[in-house]
């Protein structure tokens, strides 16, 4: 039963870390130009990124 209750224990801890929030540093680009660069708490930055379209005009914000 300690057996179990300890396995039971370090997966959790592993899924608390897992979650938690990290810093991303995020760019924002207009047409390949730099606009803003920020740092926000996420937990996954890979979805903050985003690319928008309008006409001519590209707006990309990736975030590492």
């Amino acid at each position: 039963m300690k057996k179990v209750l300890t396995v039971v224990a370090i997966v959790a801890l592993v899924a608390c870390l897992g979650g938690c929030k990290k810093k991303c540093n995020c760019v924002t680009t207009m047409n390949g130009e730099v606009v803003q660069t920020v740092e926000v708490e996420a937990t996954n930055c890979a979805k903050m990124n985003v690319t928008q379209t309008m006409g001519d005009m590209v707006q990309e914000t990736k975030c590492n």
